[in-house]
Formats: structure tokens, C-alpha cells, sequence
């Protein structure tokens, strides 16, 4: 009998002392790492949609939009910095937007809209994981 009590006792030491010290089995407890995206965020758009007019665009809540030229016909690149971002922008998390604005040649705004950035995630389901930003495409 007193055998069966110091090893249920220990049996709780030890599984108390696991729980408490994080080594749990995978699965139950996500690693503390963050993932941080900081590349430009893309837009893809045909070209005859700005016409000889421009594309401005900003990120995050209550942005101005900054005029932007284009890195190749059809794909504008928006860098997470001023006057793109707030100047204390460190990445982007999932379920990030993006304001993208359409001004003609005479400058009016011909379009203003807020697009979610797409984001893939090579998450396991559970935790949280690295993953990446898909181009935001305006049709």
C-alpha cells in the first residue's frame, strides 16, 4: 500500500514537473517564434486600368496614399516604409490590407478600394508558421 502511494506521488512530481516546464508533447504548445514579413507588397494590375494616369497605394489602417511607379508593366512593388507605411512599421502580419488608389491623367481619384493581402501559410494548422504574402491582383 505504501508502495502504490510513493509511486502515484512520484508519478505527480514527475508529470507536474513536465507540464510546468514546457515539455509538453508536439502539438501542444506552439514554439514562441515570430514570423515577420517584410517585403514589398505586390500589386498586379493590367496597365489599361491606370491608363496615363497613376497608382498610389499605403498600408495599414488610415494611410495616405504615396504615388508609386511600377518595376515592370503590370506590377507595382509597395515597400513597408514611409510614405508607404507608419515610419515604426516592423513587417506585416496575416490579415494585413493594403489601400490601393487609381488617379487619371487629370488627377480624380477613379478608384479607392481596400484589398486583404492574400496570405499562404505553411502553418500545420495549430501554430501559427512562416508563410508569405501572395501579389494582390486589381481587376
Amino acid at each position: 500500500m505504501k508502495t502504490s502511494r510513493i509511486a502515484a506521488a512520484t508519478a505527480a512530481v514527475v508529470l507536474g514537473s513536465l507540464t510546468l516546464s514546457a515539455c509538453a508533447p508536439y502539438g501542444v504548445a506552439c514554439p514562441a517564434i515570430a514570423f515577420v514579413y517584410t517585403a514589398p507588397v505586390a500589386i498586379e494590375m493590367s496597365p489599361d486600368l491606370i491608363g496615363d494616369g497613376t497608382l498610389a497605394a499605403c498600408l495599414g489602417e488610415a494611410c495616405e496614399p504615396a504615388a508609386i511607379a511600377p518595376v515592370e508593366p503590370g506590377r507595382w512593388e509597395v515597400p513597408q516604409e514611409a510614405p508607404y507605411a507608419r515610419e515604426d512599421t516592423i513587417g506585416l502580419d496575416a490579415g494585413a490590407g493594403i489601400r490601393v488608389v487609381i488617379i487619371d491623367a487629370s488627377g480624380v481619384t477613379v478608384r479607392d478600394e481596400w484589398f486583404d493581402i492574400p496570405f499562404v501559410s505553411s502553418s500545420d494548422g495549430f501554430c501559427p508558421g512562416p508563410g508569405e504574402f501572395q501579389p494582390v491582383v486589381v481587376t
